[in-house]
């Protein structure tokens, strides 16, 4: 492919590699993830998920929320240019590879950056642990189309300002003592979910033009 192989010393390996990541006697320099603006994003028209996520700022957790929503199928990550983890080495072991699959970002403020969106067909949805209807309650009319979902961190939520630009509040069902899941699995709820309706309606749609 074209890539330049240089074999180096043992040693050389532990002094280039960042601290504490097992080399394992292989290194690849890449240069840096893109950072996409928010038009880039974007399709002019058509069905689109995204992802939101304001003040995720653990590594895991926002490497692993990349890889549940490149997996159900979003098509892109909107963050914050602060309170957020930045595009580390960590985010991107994490995500399992995603983040080298599924379109960033970034913005300056976010609440703004919904109302775009929403000015462009799209429904805004959060998890809340309290308020909302039961996700699976939720009707099709509202899962179709372009969706955008909203994740806040762990305990804080969602700011004011970015609270008040969304549309649909969804409430996981809890059948043991936890009261919540936390924010990465409550994606891969929510997202799946999306993905069931999406998968369901397609298939209802073939079967009418059986």
């Amino acid at each position: 492919m074209g890539v330049p192989v240089e074999e180096l010393a043992a040693e050389r390996f532990d002094r280039e590699a960042p601290i504490g990541v097992p080399h394992q006697g292989v290194l690849l320099e890449v240069g840096p993830v893109p950072i996409l603006e928010i038009e880039e994003l974007v399709p002019p028209a058509g069905d689109c998920w995204l992802v939101a996520l304001d003040g995720i700022e653990d590594p895991q957790n926002l490497g692993a929320i990349l890889r549940v929503a490149e997996g159900a199928g979003a098509k892109g990550a909107l963050l914050p240019e602060r309170r957020v983890a930045p595009l580390s080495p960590t985010v991107a072991r994490a995500s399992a590879g995603a983040l080298e699959h599924l379109p960033v970002a970034q913005v300056t403020n976010l609440a703004r950056s919904l109302e775009w969106l929403k000015a462009r067909d799209f429904w805004v949805h959060a998890a809340d642990p309290v308020e909302g209807r039961d996700l699976y309650d939720v009707p099709d009319r509202l899962l179709t189309g372009r969706l955008v979902l909203v994740l806040g961190a762990e305990g804080r939520g969602l700011r004011p300002g970015v609270r008040s630009a969304v549309d649909v509040f969804v409430r996981i069902p809890m059948a043991g003592v936890v009261e919540s899941l936390n924010v990465a699995s409550a994606a891969a709820v929510v997202l799946f979910e999306w993905a069931r309706r999406a998968g369901l309606r397609e298939r209802e749609s073939e079967a009418g033009r059986a």
